[in-house]
Formats: structure tokens, sequence, C-alpha cells
């Protein structure tokens, strides 16, 4: 066979990748220009804590720049377990705990140890985009199961089993949720447990968002009984200690996976770096201060822009009740998602994500990050309403109920 001239050496199959993927990237990659505000990357916008950051200083400097254990920091690891038995009264096993270089990369781990060619996963759609493509390159299987925006976009068990078949061998779970903001039950995640216990099912619960539910106590899935045998938890520093650029996480999951997990990382990333890891030692130990002043300022940003939403004409956010996102409904704008997305960045100069691409449940539907101060989050949204007002959305512009939900807002 004779070469082709200029062929790509990258492999076809990435080629293949979803277009919610190919827009996050996009909207990764993209320059903010001048007077554009970007509500469409989820990376907190508070800065890590100095405190952590002299702590992880000092510790380098003291000669923790050297490879880890390959589980994790035995520190770290000792202080993440005395945290679940303090704050959820939780015992985990020191063989079920296993740090990671984000909770990215403990998914992609999670998946590689699971999967065998050709199994299922099932996602709950609206999903995370990056779940489709480390399912795939686990040589797996992305089965979406659609979650009713009328439901709250809650997944519930007859949905589950709905999706499963002879070839599932996993089940991923995002609660708080991203995109939709949706926080779950005991009941509800109860439900889903007794579902993957019955099929012998791994439920992977992505809990990297518990500091953003705003209107019920967050809910771990190791509440649940039977949990510690089919759950495994991936946990991050990104959101709740606002370290994004630490790229800190840690699974807590059955033993046999752990060790799978570390014999797959031995020719991966091998260890994750140290002086994050000491640094995510100092912000365990300053969990409740840490944790406490985000949950107020999201929650504080989050509930300004529920009332905010309700003077944007044809918009509603009602399945917003944690992480950093509102999940705007525009299906009543007479646009669709990702018109709307456009005609906003293009008119208003603010930037969105569209629903449909975190899934097909997503259409009708855009995430907005608030991942700025209330001040811009205002500007944002008069913005949009200067914008719909002068693109005639289907149901007719009020100023006056853009101006009430902002001064409802101030109110707080």
């Amino acid at each position: 066979m004779e070469p082709t001239a200029n062929a790509s050496f990258v492999a076809a199959s990435l080629s293949q990748q979803g277009t919610g993927l190919a827009e996050m990237i996009a909207a990764s990659d993209a320059e903010t220009p001048s007077g554009l505000i970007d509500l469409s990357i989820g990376d907190p916008d508070l800065a890590c804590d100095p405190r952590v950051i002299e702590a992880a200083f000092q510790d380098a400097r003291a000669g923790y720049t050297h490879y880890a254990d390959p589980y994790g920091d035995g520190e770290l690891r000792g202080a993440i377990r005395l945290a679940w038995q303090q704050d959820y009264d939780v015992n985990v096993a020191p063989d079920e705990l296993m740090v990671t270089a984000s909770a990215t990369h403990a998914m992609a781990l999670l998946l590689d140890a699971v999967l065998d060619p050709q199994d299922e996963a099932v996602v709950f759609s609206p999903f995370f985009t990056p779940y489709e493509a480390q399912i795939a390159h686990a040589r797996g299987v992305c089965v979406e199961a659609p979650c009713s925006p009328e439901n709250g976009f809650i997944p519930t068990a007859d949905l589950l089993r709905r999706a499963l078949t002879k070839r599932t061998k996993a089940v991923i779970l995002n609660n708080p949720n991203n995109p939709t903001g949706a926080c779950m039950t005991q009941g509800q995640l109860q439900a889903l447990v007794d579902v993957c216990r019955e099929r012998h099912l791994l439920l992977i619960a992505d809990e990297i968002y518990t500091s953003f539910s705003f209107f019920s106590p967050f809910c771990p899935i190791r509440w649940c009984e039977g949990s510690d045998e089919v759950c495994a938890v991936v946990r991050s520093f990104s959101k709740d200690y606002s370290m994004s650029g630490w790229r800190l996480g840690y699974v807590v999951a059955p033993t046999d996976v752990v060790r799978a997990m570390r014999a797959i990382n031995e020719s991966n990333v091998y260890v994750a770096p140290t002086p994050s890891q000491r640094a995510g030692l100092a912000a365990i130990g300053l969990r409740h201060e840490i944790r406490g002043h985000i949950h107020e300022v999201y929650g504080d940003r989050m509930r300004h822009a529920l009332r905010r939403a309700r003077g944007l004409p044809g918009v509603s956010a009602p399945s917003s009740k944690g992480t950093l996102y509102l999940f705007l409904d525009v299906r009543e704008t007479g646009m669709d998602d990702r018109e709307f997305v456009s005609v906003m960045e293009r008119e208003a100069r603010v930037r969105l994500l569209s629903g449909s691409g975190f899934g097909a449940a997503g259409a009708g539907f855009c995430r907005m990050a608030l991942r700025c101060d209330i001040e811009t989050l205002d500007a944002a949204f008069d913005a949009m309403g200067s914008a719909l007002a002068q693109k005639g959305s289907v149901v007719p512009f009020r100023a006056e109920a853009c101006r009430d939900a902002r001064e409802s807002a101030t109110g707080l």
C-alpha cells in the first residue's frame, strides 16, 4: 500500500468526537475578546486560599518534590479518610482510596479499569461532555438515558432500567449535576443504588460539586444502603476548594477496582504531583472555612441569577439548584439553543454553551457559568435582555420585568 501524501498521523477515531466535546474544546481554546463576558467554562473565579499556597510552598522547600506513594501521599489519604468519618460518618478503608491527578483523570482510570471492549456505560443526559469520549477511549459504548426537564432532569430507577442491556457494566451519575444544576435526595439516590445492586453494575458517582448544593444539604451516595458494594465515588479539589489549576482529585471505590486503577496508572501519570497533594492536605485541614466561603459566594450568585433569569422573555432555569451553573430553558424564545448561544455572543457579548452539546436531552437549554461577581452578572443579564428585545422574541420583551427582576435580586 502506497503512503498517502499529507495524510494525518492522528487516529481516525478521534475525528469522530461528539459535537458537544468539540464545542467545549473550542470555548476553552478561544480567546476572550475585549468587552465579552465569558460565562462558558466552569473554572471558578475565586482564587485558591493563600494559606494553601503557602503550605504547599513550604512543603516543597522541605523536600516534598519527589514521587509520592502510587496510591497517594499517606498524610493526605489519612486526612481524606478522617474528613469522611467526621463529615459523613462514613468509614473508608485505606485500600478503598486512591489520589489522582484531577477528577477527570480518576474517571478515565475508572472506566479503563472496568470496561471491556463493547461494554456499555449508561450516562444520564444531559451529562458532562467528556464522559462520552472517556468511555470511547476505554473501548466502551456510551448509552444515553435522557432525563426529563419536566422532572427537573432527575434520573429515576425506571429510566435506568430502560437503558440497561446485557452489555451494561457501569452507570455514571453526576450529583449535583453539570450542566443542569439538579440535586438529588437520598431517596432518589437509593433507588439507583438498588438497581445497580440487582444487576451488579458499578455506579460511578461524580461528586465534585459537594459545596454547591444551595437549597438542600448535599447527600453523598455512600449514605445509601449497600452503596459500598457497588459504588465508586469521584471527588475533586477543583470546585470545592477553588483549586482547579492544582489538578487534584481522588476515588473511593471497591478494593479490586482501586488496585486495577493503580496498575493502569503505572504507565499513565503514575502519581499525582506531590506539591499538589500537599496543597490538598492543607485544604482539607481548612475545609470548613474554605468550603463555607465558596458555598456562600456561589449561593448568593445562584439566587441572584435565578431572579434575573425570570426577567428575560421566554427564559427560565427551573432545574438549577446547585453547581456553579444556570441551565437556561430557552425553548419559549423562538430560538433553538445553538441559535440562542450565537445571538447572545454576537449581540449581547455574552458567551454561553448550548445545552445540546451536553446530550440530546439538553436541546432547548443553555449553560451559564456563574464565574463572575454579581455586578458582572447584572451586566450580562442586562445585555441579554436588550438582545432579546432586538431579536423580537416569541414572548414579548418587557423592560419593566427585567428591571423588576434586577431590583428583586438586589434585595436578597
